[in-house]
């Protein structure tokens, strides 16, 4: 009788562990599936930004559709980013 209650401990035991180890498991899907899609819609965002970015470039820029792209870095490299941010920030502040 104390051998069968022993039994039954241990097999409760093992039991209350497997669920344990399920629940763990289903608790690092989960925490993946999060992980995949935070980063997904980071991907996303940062896409969309790029589409925008471009086609705003494209609407300025309208003889850039023909450039390669080296030809578009090296435009880039001559454009003076800084004095382009201060000159934009002076209208900013004049309006």
């Amino acid at each position: 009788m104390e051998e069968n209650e022993k039994l039954y401990k241990i097999r409760a035991e093992v039991e209350k562990a497997k669920q344990e180890k399920q629940q763990a498991e289903r608790l690092l899907v989960r925490a993946e599936n999060r992980l995949k899609y935070r980063e997904n819609m980071s991907r996303k965002a940062r896409k969309h930004r790029l589409i925008v970015l471009g086609a705003v470039m494209e609407q300025y820029f309208t003889e850039q559709k023909e450039l390669s792209e080296v030809q578009l870095g090296q435009m880039m490299e001559h454009l003076d980013i800084n004095e382009l941010h201060a000159q934009y920030y002076s209208s900013c502040l004049q309006t």
